[in-house]
C-alpha cells in the first residue's frame, strides 16, 4: 500500500511532527508485544526451553560495527534511543520475543537464502510486528511481515473468507521475500526495495525522479516520509538486542519431541472437533495453523495440510472418522459484529454524493451493487474498510444498499488496474443478469422450460442460510435459480424454516 504499515508506522506519514512517530511505533510496538503472552506457546513450559541473559551493552555504535550489515549500513542518530527502548521492555516480553523469534529464526534464514537475500533481513519482521501472528494493520497489511493483500496474493498466498496465509510465518515470508526481490530488480538496492516494500513502490519512484535518478538512495530517502527513518532506526536496534541476546549456550536445543505432525485434510473440519477427540487444545492448534482465521477448514477446495503437535498424527489417523462426525453445524457459523456508525454533523445528506472528495494517492473506481452484496464483503475484496465505504458513498444503515446502485471505492494509484479489472466481472455479470431477467418476463413458462426433466425437492432453511450458501450444497444450482424458482426478489428476506423449491439438474 501506499502507506507504511499499522504495526509501525500507518498514519506516520501524517504525523505533523518527526518527534511524534518514535512514541507512535512504541506504542503499538508494546500493543503487539503484549498480545504474545495470549499464545499457547507461553503457557506451555516445554517449548523451546531455555534461559535469557537480558545483556545490557556500553556502546550501541560498537555493536552495531559488530553486525558489519550489509543493508541500512550507516547507523542512525535513533538507533541508540530504540535500543533503549526495546532493552527496557519487561522481562516477559523480552523472553516472549526471543522465544518466538528464535522459534521461526532458521525456517526464515532458509527461506531469504533460497530468494538469494542477505539473512539479516530476518530482523525485518520483529521489528514491524513484535513477530505477532495475527498482527493487523490499517490498509490491509496482516502478519509478522504486514503483508498487503495484493502483495501476498500476487506471490502465492492463499486469501478468502476463511484462509489468509498472511498469519503462516513460513508462507508470507516466502510472499515478503519474493516481493523484496522484485522490488530489489526494480530499484537495484536493497535500502530501496526494503522502501518500496513499506511505502509503496509509487512513493520510492516518486521520490527517484525529485533526485532525477542521479544520486544515491541515500539522497531518495529524503523525499520520503520521516517514517522510514523511524523504521531504519528501529531495524538497526533489533538486530543489535536480538544478536546481543541469543547464543546457543542461552538456548536449549529445539527438541525433537516438539516437532510439529502433519496430516491431511479433505474434508470440513473445525478445530474444535479435532480438540474433543484427541485432546489437543484449540489455542495450540491454532498457534500451528494460524491461517485459519475462524479456526475452520473448508473442506470445499483441494485438500490442505494440518499441523499437529507431535505425537498425534497417528491419534488424528486412527479417530478421524469420530473426529468429522463430532459436527455440530453452529460451529460454522460466522457470527460478525455489526457496528452502526452515528453521523456526523459536517456529512451530507442521506445517499446524496459525497462532492468533490479527493484522497491524495489514491483514485476512485466504481463498483455497481448487485443482489445478495454486502459491504462486508466488498470491502474485503477491494482491501478498504466497512467504515470508508459508508463515509465515501454516504451509507447511513448498510442493510439499505440497493442492487444497481453505484459505490465509490478509492484505491492506491498503483492498483487501480488490478481493481478495476476485479469491478468490471461483477458489472458484465449484472449487465448479463438483467438481460436474461428481461428475456425471462416474456413468458412465466421460460423460467421452468429445462426443468421437466429435473429433480424438484423441498430445502427447510436453517441459521445462517442465505440463497448463496443453499446454492453451494446443490451442484450446478445457483443463488439467482433459487430466487427464481421461489418467487423472491430480494434475498435477504428468506426465513428460518422457509421451504424453498430447489431443481436438481
Amino acid at each position: 500500500m501506499a502507506f507504511l504499515f499499522v504495526v509501525v508506522f500507518s498514519v506516520l506519514s501524517f504525523s505533523g511532527k518527526a518527534q511524534n512517530d518514535s512514541d507512535i511505533y512504541k506504542n503499538r510496538f508494546k500493543n503487539n508485544l503484549n498480545e504474545l503472552s495470549k499464545l499457547y506457546c507461553f503457557t506451555d513450559f516445554m517449548f523451546y526451553q531455555g534461559k535469557f541473559r537480558f545483556q545490557q551493552i556500553g556502546n550501541v555504535e560498537e555493536e552495531f560495527r559488530k553486525l558489519e550489515l550489509s543493508v541500512f549500513s550507516e547507523i542512525s542518530d535513533k538507533t541508540a534511543d530504540y535500543y533503549c527502548f526495546f532493552n527496557e521492555l519487561t522481562e516477559e516480553n523480552q523472553q516472549n520475543l526471543i522465544r518466538l523469534f528464535s522459534f521461526y529464526e532458521n525456517d526464515i534464514e532458509e527461506i531469504l537464502k533460497k530468494a538469494e537475500l542477505p539473512d539479516e533481513l530476518k530482523y525485518l519482521a520483529p521489528a514491524i510486528s513484535a513477530m505477532n501472528l495475527r498482527a493487523a494493520g490499517e490498509n490491509g497489511r496482516f502478519g509478522v511481515w504486514q503483508l498487503a493483500h495484493f502483495q501476498a496474493v500476487l506471490n502465492g498466498a492463499v486469501i478468502n473468507k476463511l484462509v489468509d496465509e498472511r498469519f503462516n510465518v513460513s508462507v508470507s515470508t516466502f510472499a515478503a521475500a519474493a516481493e523484496l526481490k522484485q522490488n530489489l530488480i526494480q530499484f537495484e538496492t536493497l535500502e530501496l526495495a526494503i522502501a518500496a516494500y513499506l511505502l509503496g513502490n509509487v512513493k520510492v519512484k516518486n521520490a527517484l525522479q525529485n533526485t532525477e535518478y542521479q544520486s544515491s538512495e541515500n539522497d531518495a530517502v529524503d523525499f520520503l516520509p520521516n517514517s522510514l527513518n523511524e523504521f531504519i532506526a528501529s531495524f538497526q536496534a533489533m538486530a543489535i538486542f536480538l544478536s546481543v541476546n541469543i547464543f546457543e549456550e542461552k538456548i536449549e536445543p529445539f527438541t525433537v519431541e516438539l516437532k510439529p505432525d502433519t496430516v491431511i485434510v479433505n474434508r470440513q473440519l473445525h478445530f474444535q472437533q479435532v480438540s474433543k477427540v484427541i485432546g489437543v487444545s484449540e489455542n495450540e492448534l491454532r498457534f500451528f495453523n494460524p491461517q485459519f482465521k475462524f479456526s475452520i477448514i473448508s473442506g470445499n477446495e483441494k485438500p490442505v495440510k494440518l499441523i499437529l503437535p507431535n505425537g498425534k498424527r497417528d491419534d488424528f489417523i486412527i479417530w478421524q472418522d469420530s473426529i468429522y462426525n463430532t459436527y455440530d453445524s453452529t460451529l460454522f457459523h460466522l457470527v460478525t459484529q455489526k457496528i452502526e456508525y452515528p453521523p456526523s454533523p459536517t456529512r451530507q445528506y442521506v445517499n446524496e454524493p459525497v462532492k468533490d472528495l479527493e484522497i491524495e494517492g489514491k483514485t476512485k473506481i466504481q463498483y455497481r451493487l448487485k443482489t445478495g452484496d454486502v459491504l462486508g464483503i466488498i470491502a474485503e475484496d477491494f482491501d478498504v474498510r466497512v467504515a470508508d465505504l459508508k463515509y465515501w458513498n454516504n451509507i447511513y444503515n448498510e442493510r439499505k444498499i440497493q442492487a444497481g446502485k453505484k459505490l465509490d471505492i478509492f484505491v492506491d494509484e498503483d492498483k487501480v488496474d488490478y481493481y478495476s479489472e476485479l469491478a468490471t466481472p461483477q458489472k458484465l455479470k449484472k449487465e448479463e443478469n438483467s438481460m436474461v431477467e428481461q428475456n425471462r418476463k416474456t413468458s412465466t413458462l421460460k423460467i421452468f422450460e429445462n426443468l421437466n426433466a429435473a429433480k424438484k425437492i423441498e430445502h427447510i432453511v436453517k441459521s445462517g442460510e442465505s440463497p448463496y450458501l443453499i446454492a453451494k450444497i446443490y451442484d450446478g444450482v445457483t443463488p439467482d435459480e433459487i430466487l427464481e424458482w421461489n418467487n423472491i426478489d430480494d434475498a435477504r428476506k428468506i426465513q428460518i424454516g422457509q421451504k424453498l423449491i430447489v431443481y436438481l439438474k
